[in-house]
């Protein structure tokens, strides 16, 4: 299990124009950074590498059916597993509220440590059932918190847009890596993918004990009535914002679809022709991708505009999904690689567009929200579609799934509020 994330791709321009209008917003931006914050930025940085280092990431659907899970057992525990986060994502934000950033994203790093273990000796669809409540509560804890402490420390909109991007890239080429190793340990014995990515995890907590957490994250007294008020009001201020709850909703179309295809794509590989030990080879360059796409976001929204990045991003995200379900042979290899690009441009786009509006006293619950709300749609989409898969394939899925984006995209696309800049 992991809680595992627009485009440029229709717009051409000359290379050096580009460039010359990126140079002086560029070196601006890091001018802007403390020297303090620096130390701070490159922990952030090793943080996001070891957690996306997550080597059992290329191999967890595979250790699922090792165990005799059908299809519709798989997605049906990915689906209760999204649900899970309901139960914890905005108790973990407020907790991260008030209690402080630092301290419960180095708990739910303790966590994953405890997640992977137990889920490497899982037996059956209880065990795994079990173990999932784990992870979820570790990725909660972890969610809000590391996002909002990061905001607080920049304190530049322009300047956590790109540190965004390139610590998803850290992440990503951190899953490059597991891509590699994890199906290698799988072919030697299924569960050391799980049992191994416990290590990146625990070396991540030395890493965070190092950061510096801002003040300003740490200001409130813990007590019941503050919780259980922090919560009420972040809730209340993610859903009645409506450029917070806009970008909710953009956030939940790709989430679901994104995670019920990561479900799926590697009994995609193999129906498509590809061998396990072959997922080292291209899982590391759909994750590379993803990678370059994380710390491209800033440069090319800056270019294209942020509506044109949006528009782009999702235009092309559902369609490349819906020629991977036209296109079930090894040529399907480029187009996973454009959608990983497209995955990895969206996330820091819309996290930096949602944290323009929120208020740093409430910043981890209101991110916890949007997470809440995600993995709710996850959840949907899980349970619809893994009847369905059992029925249709995987190939057919990839379609259905870009037809959906395509669809539910255009209609938020359609109703986003006009921007104003505090």
């Amino acid at each position: 299990m992991a809680h595992s994330q627009s485009s440029d791709s229709c717009r051409h321009r000359p290379l050096t124009t580009g460039l010359d209008k990126l140079a002086k917003p560029v070196a601006a931006a890091r001018a802007k950074i403390p020297t303090a914050q620096r130390r701070n930025v490159y922990l952030y940085y090793a943080f996001s590498f070891l957690t996306g280092f997550y080597i059992a990431t290329g191999t967890t659907v595979l250790f699922e059916q090792k165990l005799g899970l059908s299809y519709a057992q798989i997605f049906t525990l990915d689906a209760i597993y999204m649900l899970m986060f309901v139960l914890f994502e905005v108790p973990s934000g407020a907790l991260a509220d008030l209690l402080g950033r630092k301290k419960t994203l180095l708990a739910g790093l303790v966590t994953l440590v405890i997640a992977a273990i137990a889920t490497g000796n899982a037996q059956n669809f209880l065990h795994l059932f079990l173990s999932s409540l784990i992870w979820a509560l570790g990725f909660s804890l972890i969610s809000g918190a590391s996002e909002a402490m990061l905001y607080d420390s920049l304190k530049d909109d322009k300047l956590f847009h790109r540190v965004t991007g390139r610590a998803l890239s850290c992440s990503i080429v951190g899953l490059a890596l597991a891509g590699i190793v994890g199906p290698l340990l799988f072919v030697q014995y299924f569960r050391l993918p799980y049992f191994a990515s416990a290590i990146p995890f625990a070396m991540a907590i030395p890493v965070m004990m190092f950061y510096a957490e801002p003040k300003t994250a740490r200001k409130q007294r813990f007590s019941a009535g503050r919780y259980v008020g922090q919560m009420r009001e972040g809730a209340s201020k993610a859903f009645n914002n409506r450029f917070v709850l806009w970008s909710m909703g953009a956030l939940a179309i790709v989430f679901a679809v994104s995670y019920t295809f990561a479900s799926s794509y590697q009994p995609y590989l193999i129906e498509v022709g590809f061998s396990v030990s072959q997922f080292a080879f291209i899982l590391p360059l759909m994750f590379i991708s993803e990678a370059i796409g994380g710390a491209w976001s800033e440069k090319v929204t800056e270019r294209l505009g942020e509506n044109a990045a949006f528009w782009g991003n999702i235009i092309a995200l559902g369609l490349s999904l819906l020629a991977l379900g036209l296109i079930a042979s090894t040529f399907a290899v480029p187009i996973l690689i454009v959608y990983g690009f497209l995955q990895g441009f969206l996330r820091p786009l819309a996290s930096a567009y949602a944290n323009r509006y929120i208020e740093s006293e409430h910043r981890a619950t209101v991110i916890s929200v949007q997470v809440m709300v995600s993995t709710v749609a996850a959840a949907v989409v899980l349970f619809a579609f893994g009847f369905l898969t059992d029925r249709i394939g995987v190939v057919a899925l990839a379609g259905v799934l870009g037809a959906t984006v395509l669809i539910a995209g255009v209609a938020l696309l359609l109703v986003k509020p006009k921007e104003r800049h505090p």
